[in-house]
């Protein structure tokens, strides 16, 4: 990742790592870089108590601003994405990272920029003891809120100003430090073209949510800040990793072709080295990313979550409007697996939870939910049965405890039949329902949960975190150890589950956004799973990874990681 120059062009290019594909070009803006060298003052008695106020003030300014650009850009994101958001609200308003934050102020006479600074670099130091991806990313969210209290505390300084309280922006690029979350909302509000960043990961937040808003960007381009003017043209290419300082007209007319030439099916089915299938299908919240996943070549969705309709309407969706909806999801696919709304009271919904509830992951959630609520479950089935104008459909029921959540699912399926039939509107025949296996009882009552199942789909990321009983968005490196790759645990039940799935002729899928961590996905493979569903923007990843992996290595792996 080192900086070349086109003398004969006049142009200086930057190679670094595309993150999220797509072309711009526009003038370059500096964002504030923020964890940088703050000048060193010892605060006085008097300033001690005032530093402590500032931080008050400044923690709900940040608080206020990260749920405003939560809910105005809603429309961006699927619900697990905006989760994110959720994320770093709770470390905002972590007591622990508080508490060390006001011990600075108090004890050490720090700054508010200090402390902050001071704090974080310490849990940096902290997370590069266990260096795993999933660590990284915890790390890399926690700078990104450090990030955002620095630049409250900056707002109005000139030496604090960011690209972003700006005017001027659109279509430009924004140039920064590190590929986060607080970048990414300013640029889409402020109609940014294109991002480029000297450092990153392309599976943290703020590379996954750029990739769901669709803003080209390219990171680890290193020098390319200290080498260019606030202003200078920059053309950000995310298909090859590269970005440009001054292109020549040339530059940009041939990157917009490659742009335009790749924008074609390019992903074939992949294959193992012994010829063994994987059929690689969509996990999709839109229409819209349906269709993108199938212009990819990826005519399948293996889930479609209904939770967006829910969100945009803060409640309930109509009925009409819903079924039209769902319509549109069945023509963008060739097959489509709805999975019911899994829901719960941490969902910023106050018309379906009025009233919070003190472990929401053990709660009224998914099918719980739904069955807690008819109405709800039962506009949900009628606009699934009205979209489907009589052809077969498929339905993942999410938080599956037991068998009996499976039949009482068939049972209001075949009531909401039958009230439509009579209403004179063409149904198709009961759905395909399948069991999502998410919860430690789904698993351990395979056998009778199958039973009852047409079809299994296996939540990952969900498994993981009900059977090691670890919050997989808690900012501690404790918490999260048993995360990080594939526990155990969590293979061997993936396995048996494989196996038993195979034995009973039962279709089997895995979705989760950690297929790909680390060697997750070939574990997966040697463990018997031989379909995944995944986000479109992660569908190339996973096809380039699978293509002619050895099926026997993978085989070999999954059994010592299994032990």
């Amino acid at each position: 990742m080192t900086r070349t120059a086109d003398t004969h062009l006049g142009q200086s290019v930057f190679s670094g790592q595309s993150a999220s594909p797509g072309v711009a070009c526009g003038p370059a803006f500096l964002s504030f870089a923020g964890l940088g060298e703050i000048e060193e003052h010892r605060l006085t008695d008097e300033e001690v108590e005032q530093e402590l106020g500032r931080l008050d003030s400044v923690a709900r300014a940040a608080r206020v601003s990260l749920v405003r650009q939560r809910e105005s850009l809603a429309d961006h994101f699927t619900p697990e994405q905006r989760a994110v958001f959720d994320t770093h609200l709770h470390l905002l308003e972590d007591p622990v990272i508080e508490a060390d934050v006001k011990d600075r102020i108090r004890e050490q006479r720090m700054t508010l920029e200090n402390s902050v600074k001071d704090v974080f670099h310490v849990y940096e130091r902290l997370f590069e003891v266990v260096q795993t991806e999933s660590l990284r990313n915890k790390m890399s969210d926690m700078r990104d809120v450090a990030l955002r209290i620095l630049r409250h505390c900056s707002r109005g300084a000139s030496s604090g100003q960011t690209a972003a309280n700006r005017s001027n922006l659109k279509d430009g690029i924004l140039v920064v430090k590190e590929l986060s979350l607080s970048d990414l909302t300013e640029a889409l509000e402020h109609g940014i073209a294109a991002i480029a960043a000297e450092s990153g990961s392309t599976t943290n937040h703020g590379a996954i949510l750029t990739r769901a808003a669709g803003i080209p960007a390219v990171i680890g381009v290193k020098g390319l800040r200290e080498n260019l003017t606030e202003g200078q043209t920059l053309l950000v290419d995310g298909n090859t990793g590269q970005v440009v300082l001054d292109p020549s007209p040339e530059s940009v007319g041939a990157a917009q072709n490659r742009a335009l030439e790749e924008d074609t099916p390019t992903l074939s089915q992949p294959r193992l080295a012994d010829g063994t299938h994987i059929h690689l299908c969509a996990a999709v919240a839109s229409a819209t990313e349906a269709r993108t996943a199938a212009r990819i070549g990826i005519v399948d969705t293996g889930i479609y979550r209904t939770e967006l309709p829910i969100f945009q309407r803060q409640g309930a969706p109509k009925e009409n409007s819903l079924a039209a909806l769902y319509k549109q999801v069945l023509n963008a696919s060739d097959s489509t697996i709805f999975r019911l709304p899994d829901l719960d009271s941490s969902s910023d919904l106050p018309s379906v939870f009025p009233e919070g509830e003190t472990n929401p992951a053990l709660g009224l959630r998914g099918i719980r939910l739904l069955f807690s609520r008819p109405e709800m479950l039962n506009l949900q089935l009628r606009a699934i049965y009205r979209a489907s104008e009589g052809s077969e459909v498929r339905v993942a029921i999410p938080f599956v405890t037991g068998p009996a959540d499976l039949r009482r699912t068939r049972e209001a399926f075949d009531t909401v039949r039958e009230e439509l039939r009579l209403a004179g509107v063409d149904v198709s025949a009961p759905p395909q329902i399948g069991a999502v296996i998410e919860t430690p009882s789904s698993a351990l009552l395979a056998r009778e949960v199958f039973a009852e199942s047409d079809f299994i789909t296996i939540g990952l990321d969900s498994l993981s975190q009900y059977v090691l009983c670890a919050d997989r968005n808690h900012p501690h490196p404790e918490v999260l150890r048993g995360l990080t790759g594939i526990h155990r645990v969590v293979l061997r039940a993936v396995r048996k589950l494989c196996q038993l799935a195979g034995a009973l002729g039962k279709p089997l899928s895995v979705y989760g956004e950690t297929v790909l961590d680390e060697d997750n996905l070939e574990l997966l493979v040697g463990s018997g799973v031989r379909s995944f569903a995944l986000r479109p923007a992660l569908l190339q990843l996973a096809q380039a990874r699978l293509d002619g992996l050895d099926l026997s290595a993978c085989e070999r792996s999954a059994e010592k990681a299994c032990h």
